[in-house]
């Protein structure tokens, strides 16, 4: 199994890696959706349904780096390694394995491609295997991949951490507990994500 094939569900992210890294990015919508510039703030279509993010978080440091989705602290509460940073069309991602079995491995992608945050999720649910809405530490996420393969240890997460910039969490786990719950690993890694941005 290519296990460096990164991911985008749908229109590719999530699942690049589960589907054989064909297509588009995921999220980019056709037609996108439309906004209107009112003053300082953007108008979103009357279509929206993407929940809105609490507060905007500081992400001037992962859209240069994914690795920065993670801090030290966090990376030992969920036994991982350092980051290994990549370069993708779909905005920087980083690969961070499992110290104790580095067959386990989260792919986190920044995913500056898209610039309508989670909507651009919504927008193309339709090509997804699953689709399940949720939060992480309070901003709001989806759980979504073209192919369902979570019994097999894989498991795609959304989390808006503005409304513009969405970042992906891919899990793939082949042994151990997150194996049998990679998302749940997906929704540990996000939370930690969410407090390490938020300071």
């Amino acid at each position: 199994m290519n296990r460096r094939c990164i991911a985008v569900p749908a229109l590719a992210f999530a699942v690049l890696a589960l589907a054989g890294c064909g297509g588009k990015t995921r999220g980019t919508a056709n037609p996108a959706p439309s906004t209107a510039e009112s003053g300082s703030e953007t108008t979103r279509s009357t279509a929206d349904t993407a929940p809105r993010v609490p507060v905007p978080l500081n992400t001037a440091s992962i859209t240069s780096d994914a690795c920065a989705t993670m801090s030290a602290s966090g990376r030992s509460s969920l036994g991982l390694g350092e980051g290994q940073p990549r370069t993708t069309g779909n905005g920087p991602s980083c690969t961070f394995q499992e110290a104790a079995d580095p067959g386990n491995q989260i792919d986190v992608t920044t995913v500056t491609a898209n610039k309508n945050g989670l909507q651009d999720v919504y927008d193309t649910k339709a090509n997804d295997a699953y689709f399940g809405e949720t939060q992480a530490y309070g901003y709001p996420g989806v759980y979504a991949a073209a192919v369902d393969d979570r019994k097999n240890g894989k498991c795609g997460l959304f989390v808006a951490v503005t409304d513009q910039l969405t970042v992906n969490i891919l899990v793939q786990y082949d042994n151990g507990a997150g194996a049998a719950d990679p998302c749940s690993v997906a929704m540990k890694f996000g939370e930690s994500m969410i407090r390490t941005l938020g300071g």
